[in-house]
């Protein structure tokens, strides 16, 4: 039921009460537990932390009560909703995670804490969209809390995994990406440049989400910082080339709609798209034969696991899930025995076709689907 736009924000705002309640219950509890782990000025720490995260959501979420309407402009809906709901879950345990910023060297099962936290919220990410679109409740405060969050959800895990020596600290402005990008935008506009719409892209939603999850899978603690810096140069190189095409397109300096870009972005596709991938298959596949066959790469309990994945990788059977698979294997030997040319080289091979895609000759690639199709949209569209 719709009420009054004025009476539904009072009642909106009496709902943001309970809800910053609730936070600040949830937080009070994590502070009686780190009690338990730490001394009383660690455990200080992480609540102010904790509570500082909080406050700039809860100012956010504050804010944009305004818009709990359709995204073309309808009555205030009277509650949150269940997808708001849950993002504002993602954003309690983001406040949880940035407790561990600036504190002292995790041990134990807490040393999983920050990766389990962000890896619960990247997946309630994955569903809180969807949820949306199916309870017919997607709204432009969802989609503000979302964007807000996830910035800042990045950033904290950016952090983290800086202290831990898992990223280099010039990771941080790629974890400000998209503001930088902004407020770029904003200069430019300010100073009466013109600025053009970016073209729809199904490869901006894929970067950012293998990025995320990317970042999640760092703050394991098992990696070695030599494996979890060379990692990370891999990630940032198609974050950073997804960037800097798309300020060259805003900035004006490419034309997205002349023939020449469309002809050259054709080119490039293929090479990218299709050869590229078809040549990291092979190569792939060929290196993780050569180290099955020395014998002293993969444990006895893994090496079928990196034979079939080598099957499938070259087949171009369900491949990119099959070069998650490497990549993983490939990591730990790089974390247990060194980082060496045939592991190094597995990696590499395994993270183009990870964000490439099988490429030309492939035989079966289920997951293209899910990967450029946001959950619960109707068929015919996809992820830009």
């Amino acid at each position: 039921m719709l009420y009054d736009d004025k009476r539904t924000l009072t009642e909106l705002r009496r709902r943001w009460f309970y809800v910053a309640l609730l936070y600040g219950a949830v937080l009070a509890t994590g502070y009686w537990a780190m009690l338990q782990w730490w001394p009383a000025s660690d455990a200080v720490r992480w609540l102010v932390l904790a509570t500082a995260t909080m406050t700039v959501q809860m100012a956010v979420l504050r804010w944009a009560l305004q818009f709990n309407h359709r995204p073309a402009g309808a009555p205030l809906y009277p509650d949150l909703g269940v997808a708001n709901g849950m993002t504002l879950t993602r954003g309690l345990l983001t406040c949880l995670m940035a407790g561990f910023l600036f504190g002292p060297t995790l041990q134990g099962w807490l040393a999983w804490a920050p990766a389990l936290l962000y890896m619960t919220e990247r997946v309630i990410d994955f569903f809180d969209g969807f949820v949306a679109r199916y309870t017919s409740r997607e709204t432009r405060l969802g989609s503000i809390l979302d964007m807000e969050f996830d910035g800042l959800g990045i950033l904290i895990a950016v952090g983290l995994a800086i202290q831990l020596d898992h990223l280099p600290v010039w990771y941080l402005i790629l974890g400000l990406g998209r503001q930088l990008f902004i407020f770029a935008i904003w200069i430019r506009k300010r100073r009466r440049k013109p600025v053009f719409d970016l073209p729809t892209s199904g490869h901006r939603r894929l970067i950012a989400g293998l990025q995320t999850g990317f970042i999640s899978i760092i703050l394991w603690p098992l990696w070695t910082s030599q494996v979890a810096m060379f990692a990370a140069w891999l990630f940032a190189a198609p974050l950073v080339f997804s960037f800097g095409r798309d300020w060259l397109v805003v900035s004006a300096v490419i034309d997205a709609g002349s023939e020449a870009y469309r002809s050259a972005r054709r080119r490039a596709k293929l090479l990218f798209e299709q050869w590229l991938p078809l040549a990291a298959r092979g190569a792939g596949a060929l290196l993780t034969g050569w180290m099955l066959w020395r014998g002293d790469t993969f444990p006895n309990e893994t090496a079928w696991l990196a034979g079939l994945s080598a099957t499938l990788l070259v087949l171009g059977v369900v491949g990119r899930a099959a070069a998650l698979v490497l990549a993983f294997l490939a990591a730990f030997n790089a974390s247990s025995a060194g980082l060496q040319i045939d592991n190094g080289l597995l990696l590499i091979c395994a993270m183009l076709v990870l964000h490439l895609g099988s490429g030309r000759f492939a035989l079966w690639q289920p997951e293209e689907y899910y990967l450029h199709t946001q959950l619960g949209a109707p068929h015919n569209e996809t992820a830009v």
